[in-house]
């Protein structure tokens, strides 16, 4: 007769690909009597094809005369009884025989079969009896199979006996080579392999749900639609035991890599070795000398569907890791690195994907230039920057306004460099003995008056191995010495980036908030040159710092002053979020908040009687809105850390965090809800 089970098993052989090594390994367990090697354990992520590697093996095993039985952990009671339920069922013993010496013997009698565990993960808390009482006395001709989502104990691999016993199997993506096989049993064409397998990332379930969406519409998609990355998500983030696992799984697919540190100050201090340790026993999370870091499929279904399913909280995530990182950056020792971490933020800004080669990430670092570098950097500048320019820039390398930086791969390498020049600290002649220089200084005094005391930086030459305009590591590293310089320069005022062929950057120049000089366009040495200003007076790091956070999300937001112009008319809901998160941010100050576009809401004009001016109308109605959220027993918790954070402030988040009492993650939580709990509660008396 024929079953139902038996055409999936076919469909599943025609379309199995790759999985050639383990499947050789198996092979050879079968073909010894008594098996060198009777176990193996195969461990990966939901989706990877481990159902479809047993059918394979219990197929292989059939080829060679030997039964197989099969038991899915999901449908069995998780207890003791329960598995020796499940294994007595599965060997066909009686049912009077449902304890351990009978299976046992079941097993004697017959030795020469194939046992199959599925869905293992549900069973790890008997891991060490199955392991001790149930597999080391089996018979030697048996053979077992036991795939799960997580990686074993470690005494499947430490353990002198199973060290030897048993082989342990970690599943990865299939290569271009084993999609294209796949997709053509699949009857897709073959010029839309490499497109499909770039979206999917060589993932077997991804792979099989494009396919299917191909199959039905003939187009490839550009990226995962919302179904594939729900479904994907669900499967990688299944094995959170708890909130803060699931927390702790969400911000290592948001950062570039996961270090204990980033999970004290995102997630939770106490916790913070224990998650990490979780995280880096997952199949889905690889491990590297900067930290921890999913695949990257995995990292854009996590990271896509927390965005989709709760922007909020995607948010929250965002700015605890840029907090983190920020921090970081300007630390003398950590800065370099996690400048490119920071980076790797921008990868959703449409304006920056041009300009930089986000999988490079991490590959070089930048410092400051020394003197034995410049031999180095002239010969580098062969082929990349005119020949007449190499006499200037050995002159302005040791000259005491200027700082080289330099990218490297590795120490006494260089890839890449950048010459930094305190216009301020130089006399008029030596600014007129360079064109470029002269130029941007007469254009500073129109677009940037200079402040006594400032640094005026102009980032005169920039070259990178490969040239400029194409992203590599080389450019990574050199845009990241300049940011390095924003965040930690002292009294820095101007800073000016000179650039070849000025019209390619301009997308990223107004994404990162840089004017154009058009005074400065110049053609040196027969190359066409211009300049590029923002000026941090007018501007400040802290006010750019917090509106790119809109703009690495890809999000519009001018850098001006929110609060220049108020709204006449009602705003939108999204408006309105982030002028109640500015009004807080400025809560003490009741000039700012006299500016803010709430003072023409609805809110204000009721709360106001015409005494007092806006902003202390302002300020007494937030103030009264965090006192009456407080009053709400379950949200009490979230009113204090708001209290204490902006009517009260406790000094720092640190210190408001030991003030409450809780860890710095559980603080950073607690302050992000409440701050949606309020803007939600004023937002409905807004409306209503």
């Amino acid at each position: 007769m024929d079953r139902l089970a038996d055409r999936m098993r076919s469909r599943i052989a025609r379309t199995f690909v790759g999985r050639e090594p383990e499947l050789a390994l198996f092979s050879d367990s079968l073909a010894e009597d008594p098996p060198a090697v009777p176990i193996f354990f195969i461990h990966g992520p939901g989706g990877i094809g481990k159902t479809c590697l047993l059918e394979r093996a219990r197929a292989l095993a059939a080829a060679h005369g030997i039964d197989s039985v099969r038991i899915d952990a999901r449908d069995i009671e998780a207890s003791l009884h329960g598995l020796t339920r499940a294994l007595a069922d599965a060997l066909g013993d009686p049912a009077q025989g449902v304890d351990l010496p009978s299976v046992l013997a079941h097993c004697a009698r017959m030795p020469r079969r194939l046992l199959v565990i599925d869905s293992y993960e549900h069973l790890e808390y008997l891991d060490g009896w199955l392991r001790e009482n149930f597999l080391a006395q089996l018979p030697g001709a048996m053979r077992v199979l036991i795939a799960g989502r997580g990686a074993p104990d470690a005494a499947w691999r430490t353990h002198p006996m199973w060290r030897e016993a048993a082989r342990v199997l970690g599943l990865r993506n299939l290569d271009t080579g084993e999609c294209a096989c796949y997709l053509a049993a699949r009857g897709i064409d073959a010029t839309e392999v490499q497109a499909i397998a770039q979206v999917t990332h060589g993932h077997p379930l991804a792979l099989t749900l494009v396919a299917d969406v191909v199959a039905s519409s003939g187009e490839v998609p550009q990226q995962l639609g919302l179904d594939v990355v729900r479904q994907l998500a669900e499967r990688f983030t299944a094995q959170s035991p708890t909130e803060l696992h699931r927390r702790a799984l969400e911000v290592c697919a948001h950062a570039r890599v996961t270090t204990e540190a980033l999970l004290t100050d995102t997630v939770d201090a106490g916790q913070a070795h224990e998650l990490f340790d979780w995280l880096a026993s997952l199949s889905v999370i690889e491990s590297g000398p900067a930290g921890l870091f999913p695949h990257d499929l995995v990292r854009e279904a996590i990271d896509d569907e927390l965005q989709w399913r709760h922007p909020e909280r995607h948010r929250e995530i965002h700015v605890a890791i840029r907090d983190h990182l920020i921090r970081r950056a300007r630390d003398a020792v950590h800065g370099a690195q996690r400048s490119f971490d920071i980076l790797f933020l921008h990868r959703h800004a449409q304006a920056m994907r041009p300009f930089v080669d986000f999988r490079a990430l991490g590959s070089v670092y930048f410092e400051r230039g020394a003197a034995g570098d410049l031999p180095l950097m002239l010969a580098s500048l062969q082929g990349e920057v005119p020949a007449p320019q190499h006499e200037a820039i050995s002159r302005w390398w040791s000259h005491p306004a200027c700082t080289a930086w330099v990218v490297r791969p590795a120490a006494g390498q260089l890839v890449a460099a950048t010459l930094s020049i305190d216009l301020a600290a130089l006399s008029d002649e030596e600014r007129e003995s360079d064109p470029m220089m002269a130029a941007v200084w007469r254009g500073l005094q129109q677009m940037a008056p200079p402040h006594p005391g400032g640094r005026q930086l102009l980032a005169r030459w920039n070259f990178a191995s490969g040239g400029t305009q194409q992203p590599s590591a080389a450019m990574n590293g050199l845009q990241m010495s300049q940011f390095h310089q924003w965040l930690t320069v002292p009294r820095l005022g101007a800073f000016v980036i000179c650039t070849d062929h000025p019209e390619h950057w301009s997308p990223m120049m107004r994404h990162i908030d840089f004017e154009r000089m058009p005074s400065c366009n110049r053609t040196i040495d027969g190359v066409p040159m211009g300049c590029y200003l923002h000026d941090w007076h007018a501007v400040p790091i802290e006010r750019w710092l917090d509106v790119m956070v809109d703009r690495e999300l890809g999000e519009e937001r001018p850098m001006a002053d929110p609060f220049a112009s108020p709204a006449a008319a009602r705003l939108a809901r999204h408006a309105f979020d982030r002028a109640v998160r500015e009004a807080l941010r400025v809560l003490d100050n009741r000039s700012a908040l006299a500016s803010s576009p709430l003072t023409a809401s609805t809110l204000v004009n009721a709360a106001s009687d015409g005494s007092r001016p806006p902003g202390e109308t302002l300020q007494q109605l937030l103030v009264e809105a965090v006192e009456a959220l407080g009053r709400r027993p379950r949200d009490a918790k979230f009113s204090r850390a708001l209290e204490l954070t902006f009517v009260r402030p406790a000094g720092s988040q640190e210190l408001a965090a030991e003030r409450l009492g809780v860890p710095f993650g559980t603080y950073r939580y607690q302050l992000a809800t409440g701050i949606d709990r309020l803007v939600a509660a004023l937002w409905e008396r807004e409306t209503g």
